[in-house]
């Protein structure tokens, strides 16, 4: 059995001091690169902040529990990542995360588990439309195109 692998990211915080993750898209010529940010029932979140034309598309507030969703698509297939969020420093920019799930398309298996099947999916229609942002606004007038 893999071993579970703790990894401290940076995060981002708002004016009042709330953690948050960047839901965002990313498009060359050979990647394409997505990322969504799901509360701790796999299900979308409320963004602070969202901008649709740009990389970084919603500002999402983040807690422990949470999860991030990656997919990535390059000349050798799909690469999908599933991390937890575990813990957030109060001091400092950053979280705490664990992978719970990743795939390849370069491995043979492509059973997903029941518990990320809509994580996994969320992510891949983003990939697949890269103007898709998953995180919703709880005030529409904060929403930017």
């Amino acid at each position: 059995m893999e071993e579970i692998v703790e990894k401290k990211i940076k995060i981002a915080r708002t004016r009042s001091g709330v953690p948050c993750l960047w839901e965002s898209t990313m498009k060359f010529a050979d990647l394409r690169r997505a990322t969504a940010i799901l509360g701790n029932t796999g299900k979308a979140k409320a963004a602070v902040f969202v901008n649709k034309e740009k990389e970084k598309q919603a500002l999402v507030p983040i807690q422990p529990g949470d999860y991030i969703s990656k997919a990535f698509e390059d000349k050798h297939g799909v690469a999908l990542s599933v991390f937890k969020i575990v813990d957030i420093s109060p001091m400092e920019n950053t979280a705490t995360i664990v992978p719970v799930y990743r795939k390849s398309s370069l491995i043979a298996e492509y059973t997903i588990p029941t518990e990320f099947k809509q994580m996994v999916e969320t992510c891949m229609t983003k990939l697949e439309d890269t103007t898709n942002v998953i995180a919703y606004m709880s005030a529409p007038e904060k929403v930017t195109a």
